[in-house]
């Protein structure tokens, strides 16, 4: 019994969600009706056979529209109270679009209440999917912490330090001055009162506090623990990173600013610094933490030492990995180091490693990531010597590669998350005597092999996913 609910209820779900896709097809039959009602007389006559048709399929589409959007709101994802304006409004078009198809002597005028009926039905729907004031919003009235961190407004405290004399003493409101706007500008789209994906709010204090359908998100002090920081540093690739992909992403300075606001042990009060007269700036109460490479496309200059021996590469080597659509850019001006991505190549061949060769003494950071990559591949890159950050997520390497790998001196970040690598090839880094960051999450690694591996390189960051996810729109059975 348990399993036939659980399957009534994933194609409910599956229903639901076809929605969105469905009310489309009414949208554009009226539309069309439309703009054949307002021709002349005669040609509306002529066409008096096509209305009728479109008219009938409008009927049909706008009804299973109607059920499908029932459904869908039956997750309480969204707000009760839109939502029913939402559904009465698509049920009197549908009931309008029958009249029209039914009553031939007023089907002119019908059509046009129709579409406007319908208008107000589809800016209901849009502001359910993207936020109130979704329609005439512009992206320059929103915050944006893109470039640089405001700086943070302080209040003079009531309580004067003590213990320092001379200094002066400011409260620093962290999340009203910072926070709040990351999720206004980031989150609010999909969790606040209008919209809670997953029953979770990010419009007050009380609602973070408890959380979703999946329990807490936030674990004051331990951003570690945290839902709400640990679904932002996932790869952009998998379910739980939030937020999802095509949606606009946090950068580096806002996951760093939600992980120390977090670690502060108190997220929504006051925090209590000394400035000693000087108005601090946000970058100086922001500590520095380590995020995934693939969360930067600048992270490359704040870990990796900038050579400056390196040689210039050979022009028509850079316009060979250009042309097999292959992104090469340079580390900085100073610098003739290179970063290479191979994101946009959709046909890895193993040539195309043999042109990368060509620049072994450039490349500085190269990124893999979710390419067919073997362990084949990865020896030919024993003699990239200033290697220093390596993204191999997502391939298919194994033990053998990490055999080559520990041979490059210079590598300091290595990402292997969901590779197949096991605690033998853990064995190997550790040879890997200047490695700083290393991703371990959904390998084959055991708590054991990591432990082994932190007390050979006590210095390195090893990020291994020990926190428990849940699906964040699975309701807990």
């Amino acid at each position: 019994m348990e399993f036939l609910v659980t399957k009534t209820n994933e194609i409910v779900a599956f229903i639901g969600h076809l929605h969105p896709l469905i009310v489309h097809v009414p949208i554009g039959i009226f539309i069309f009706s439309f703009v054949i009602s307002i021709l002349p007389k005669a040609k509306w006559d002529t066409l008096e056979s096509a209305i009728k048709i479109a008219l009938v399929i409008g009927i049909i589409t706008s009804l299973s529209a109607c059920i499908a959007g029932y459904l869908l709101a039956q997750s309480g994802d969204y707000d009760p109270a839109l939502v029913l304006k939402h559904q009465w409004t698509g049920i009197a078009t549908a009931a309008l679009s029958i009249a029209t198809y039914l009553i031939r002597s007023y089907r002119r005028i019908l059509i046009w209440l129709t579409c406007i009926l319908m208008a107000i039905a589809g800016h209901l729907g849009g502001t359910l999917t993207h936020g109130e004031g979704y329609l005439f919003s512009s992206s320059t009235e929103q915050l944006s912490l893109t470039d640089s961190i405001p700086d943070i407004p302080l209040q003079k405290s009531e309580q004067p330090d003590t213990t320092n004399t001379g200094a002066e003493t400011e409260e620093v409101f962290l999340y009203r001055d910072q926070i709040k706007p990351i999720f206004q500008n980031k989150c609010y789209g999909c969790h606040s009162q209008i919209k809670r994906k997953g029953g979770l709010r990010l419009d007050s204090d009380a609602f973070m506090l408890k959380g979703g359908k999946n329990g807490k998100i936030i674990k004051p002090g331990n951003a570690g623990k945290s839902p709400l920081y640990t679904h932002l540093i996932l790869p952009l690739e998998d379910d739980l990173h939030m937020p999802p992909k095509g949606k606009k992403q946090l950068t580096l300075k806002e996951i760093k600013i939600i992980h120390e606001w977090i670690n502060k042990g108190n997220p929504f009060g006051s925090i209590i610094i000394n400035t000693r007269n000087d108005r601090p700036k946000a970058d100086s109460i922001i500590a520095e933490k380590t995020i995934p490479p693939s969360e930067s496309k600048t992270e490359a200059e704040n870990v990796i030492p900038l050579e400056k021996n390196i040689p210039p590469a050979v022009q028509s080597d850079i316009d060979l990995l250009v042309s097999k659509k292959i992104s090469v850019n340079k580390i900085n001006e100073e610098s003739n180091g290179l970063s290479i991505n191979f994101v946009n190549v959709k046909n890895l061949q193993s040539s195309m490693i043999d042109d990368l060769s060509k620049l072994n003494q450039q490349v500085v950071t190269l990124k893999l990531s979710n390419q067919p990559i073997t362990d084949e591949f990865i020896q030919k890159l024993s003699s990239f010597k200033q290697l220093r950050q390596l993204q191999l997520e997502n391939t298919k390497i194994t033990d053998a590669g990490l055999a080559t790998i520990k041979n490059l001196d210079g590598l300091q970040q290595l990402n292997l998350y969901g590779t197949n690598i096991t605690d033998k090839g853990l064995s190997y880094l550790i040879e890997c005597k200047n490695l700083k960051a290393i991703y371990l999450w959904k390998t084959n690694v055991t708590p054991q092999g990591i432990t082994q591996l932190k007390k050979a390189l006590p210095n390195v960051k090893i990020e291994s996913g020990n926190f428990e996810f849940s699906k964040v729109d699975t309701i807990k059975k």
